[in-house]
């Protein structure tokens, strides 16, 4: 019998839930798949689900039945867990409902706070629900990254350009050694004319992470910009 990961009583499947796709990327947590134009969709965007940064996974494996139907305090880790797994398996109704119960546990975590978002985000496209987890996390952690990309994705999505460039120009600074808000910021400033703001970042970018697929992006972006130059 396992015991349960988290207090609190049977939790329903959310229902009626769409599918969308999600990237996989092996690397590091904050990369993000290339901007690829305005077609790209929010999943590629963004990445993969990531698990709590600095903890160490749980040694327990729980069944999704046993997350949503216990009602007793075990490890919540170990739903966390199986809620990403869910998500990287495109299962929304069942992560979603995993990981709301995670939060009723730990209100006050960040991450959680910021996945649970991402799930709403790409899993169902309730985007209401998902600004008001992103500003959780933050209200918990400012300047939390996943949340900064989290809400930046949103605006430059709803064609919210101006604010998605604060956004992104606040993740570049919590950042400072990272090319990912570096190139969705230019990206955007490239789109709102911005292009003398743009291109030294592109430069910053080829010039620091030669190899990097943002480097590829930057490369793919700078004869887009007005101060284009050999």
């Amino acid at each position: 019998m396992i015991a349960c990961p988290f207090p609190g009583g049977a939790y329903l499947f959310a229902r009626g839930l769409r599918m969308t796709q999600i990237a996989r990327q092996s690397n590091r947590i904050a990369v993000l798949a290339l901007v690829s134009g305005m077609a790209v969709s929010i999943g590629m965007a963004m990445g993969p689900m990531a698990g709590p940064a600095g903890a160490s996974p749980s040694q327990q494996k729980v069944s999704p039945e046993s997350c949503m139907s216990c009602g007793r305090a075990a490890d919540w880790r170990a739903c966390h867990e199986t809620a990403l797994a869910l998500a990287m398996e495109r299962d929304w109704s069942r992560a979603i409902a995993i990981e709301e119960g995670v939060r009723r546990a730990q209100p006050r975590d960040a991450e959680v706070a910021a996945v649970l978002a991402r799930m709403y985000q790409e899993g169902t496209r309730s985007l209401p629900r998902a600004f008001e987890l992103y500003h959780e996390a933050l209200s918990i952690s400012p300047g939390y990254p996943p949340a900064l990309l989290g809400l930046g994705t949103m605006m430059q999505d709803a064609g919210s350009l101006d604010v998605a460039v604060r956004y992104f120009q606040r993740g570049a600074k919590e950042t400072p050694d990272e090319p990912l808000f570096k190139v969705r910021l230019a990206e955007v400033l490239v789109k709102v004319g911005r292009d003398v703001e743009a291109r030294p970042i592109l430069d910053e970018i080829v010039e620091r992470w030669p190899g990097s697929r943002e480097a590829e992006a930057a490369r793919r972006l700078i004869p887009t910009t007005a101060l284009a130059r050999p």
